[in-house]
């Protein structure tokens, strides 16, 4: 089974807001685990009976001025299943943050030149039967975006800026810093 509903509100011209609500109930949920750290040479299917995920979603869109955007988003998810159900608590079902955030900012600097900065919220994450777990984070990534003959977009951007360490899954931390160019052509 699989419910949701949402508001959408137009405050006035320049923001808008959007508010989504869903529950997600699955009966045999099949969760595959091909190994970790510690037991590398293990790799299992295992079936949880009942599991059900259940959340919000909210975000905002707002038009500062003629020259500064701003939109974020906020989600609020939690898991339900037997917490008897040892095996269940082992084989990670858990990755998924119980919060997660994102604001960005865009500022129209020139004509077809604007200044973008994006910042990301993942909260602390359980892994393997709770033992253990992946710690929040904030990651903040700026960039240039220059559009040329309205069919060609330069992009120059740093993401994580501030070179925070931190894992999406546990064993494999992510680059301090990515420096980069992009070019998208509209046809």
């Amino acid at each position: 089974m699989h419910y949701d509903t949402g508001l959408f509100h137009k405050l006035n011209e320049k923001i808008d807001t959007r508010l989504s609500i869903y529950y997600i109930a699955i009966d045999n949920y099949i969760v595959a685990n091909s190994g970790d750290s510690h037991h590398a040479s293990s790799s299992y299917g295992y079936n949880v009976d009942k599991i059900a995920f259940y959340g919000f979603e909210a975000e905002f869109n707002a038009a500062l001025s003629k020259k500064v955007t701003l939109f974020g988003n906020y989600t609020f998810r939690q898991i339900n299943y037997d917490q008897e159900d040892i095996l269940a608590d082992a084989i990670l079902l858990e990755l998924s943050p119980e919060h997660k955030a994102n604001l960005s900012i865009r500022y129209k600097m020139f004509e077809n030149t604007r200044l973008t900065s994006d910042i990301r919220y993942v909260g602390e994450r359980k892994t393997e039967g709770n033992v253990y777990n992946l710690d929040d984070f904030i990651t903040v990534d700026v960039g240039i975006e220059q559009t040329l003959f309205k069919k060609i977009a330069l992009r120059a951007y740093i993401s994580n800026l501030f070179g925070e360490k931190y894992q999406e899954v546990y064993g494999y931390p992510l680059p301090e810093q990515t420096f980069g160019i992009r070019v998208k052509v509209t046809f």
